[in-house]
């Protein structure tokens, strides 16, 4: 037998199917990259609109349940929406009355408390990136149950994708 040295090294068949493999790899990754980065800001954008509105709504529900019927008042800003403020009437920790606002200013949601007169004072802010905030009436024949349609936008990357949230209440006025 002859003693045949062994050579090292690739040949060209296997250089070449290397070369297809990375060159499929590296047009594939940018994409999904930007993919991935697509995704992590809108579950990012929608567990942030999400947590807006549950607390929204669990601070307007808590306020508006104590609120005396006959002062409830639904209008708007000047500029709003219609029917994105209302004004309430409640009972305070002191056993006494205190008017209360909820209202719309562009894309945030402000609470306000209101002077004696019932004129709002200022307000402060509890949720950004609000889309639109109703407060209305479901049934004409009972004014006891007020229904808070509200929804939050918040754009995602580079605006291309919004993410939504849109949530509705009723809410029944114990006083």
């Amino acid at each position: 037998m002859k003693d045949r040295k062994l050579k090292r090294g690739y040949t060209l068949m296997e250089m070449m199917l290397v070369v297809a493999i990375l060159g499929v790899l590296i047009l594939a990754a940018p994409r999904t990259f930007i993919k991935t980065f697509q995704f992590v800001q809108l579950l990012t954008a929608r567990v942030e609109i999400q947590k807006n509105a549950r607390g929204a709504l669990a601070n307007i529900n808590r306020d508006l349940r104590q609120a005396l019927g006959h002062t409830i008042e639904v209008d708007e800003l000047p500029g709003q929406p219609p029917h994105s403020r209302i004004k309430f009437k409640k009972y305070n920790s002191s056993g006494g009355q205190s008017w209360a606002f909820y209202y719309q200013q562009g894309t945030q949601l402000y609470q306000a408390a209101g002077d004696v007169d019932g004129n709002m004072l200022t307000g402060k802010l509890i949720a950004n990136h609000l889309r639109y905030i109703a407060f209305t009436y479901p049934r004409t024949d009972d004014d006891g149950i007020i229904s808070i349609s509200i929804t939050f936008e918040k754009a995602t990357y580079e605006g291309g994708t919004k993410a939504l949230q849109m949530a509705v209440e009723k809410v029944r006025i114990m006083n």
